[in-house]
């Protein structure tokens, strides 16, 4: 308490910082990587406390972060920014019903290959199939249909129009 700024860690400064941004009553909070410094208990912690605190109907917080994974429970909506344009924008609700990943076998590669996937990886020795507006009860006869992770997402629309 007795020290001054100049003499704390960075991760007592981005804590200081923090501190004083959340204090302000704001009805718009706009927070550019709030958690870079700080470990991950703490900024498990930041974003948990920053939810109770600040969240209600009439204020809203616009977070920009790399640490994707790290805040994917917390979205409303997405904004994915490439080279100052807008590549996507969009809820989290709409994410889930637009976008799909499959994990198919690899005797079953080229149909979900047929399907024109956005992006594919492959986890396990098998494949991952990145989808955008095909209907699910098409992706199950392929394999395990799921969501995909806010992540696996902006890694495919990066990748996408490069």
């Amino acid at each position: 308490m007795t020290a001054k700024v100049k003499e704390l860690s960075k991760g007592m400064v981005a804590q200081l910082h923090l501190a004083l941004v959340i204090a302000i009553d704001a009805k718009l909070l706009v927070l550019d990587e709030p958690t870079l410094g700080l470990d991950i208990l703490y900024r498990k912690e930041f974003y948990n406390q920053l939810l109770s605190d600040y969240f209600d109907e009439g204020r809203s917080i616009l977070v920009t972060t790399h640490q994707i994974e790290e805040i994917e429970n917390l979205l409303t909506d997405l904004i994915f920014v490439r080279d100052g344009e807008i590549i996507l924008n969009t809820s989290m609700d709409e994410m889930s019903q637009k976008y799909c990943e499959v994990m198919v076998n690899l005797d079953q590669k080229q149909q979900a290959e047929d399907l024109n996937p956005i992006a594919q990886r492959e986890v396990f020795g098998r494949r991952v199939y990145l989808y955008e507006g095909v209907e699910k009860q098409v992706l199950e006869a392929l394999g395990e249909v799921r969501s995909p992770s806010v992540a696996d997402l902006f890694v495919a629309m990066m990748k996408e129009e490069q």
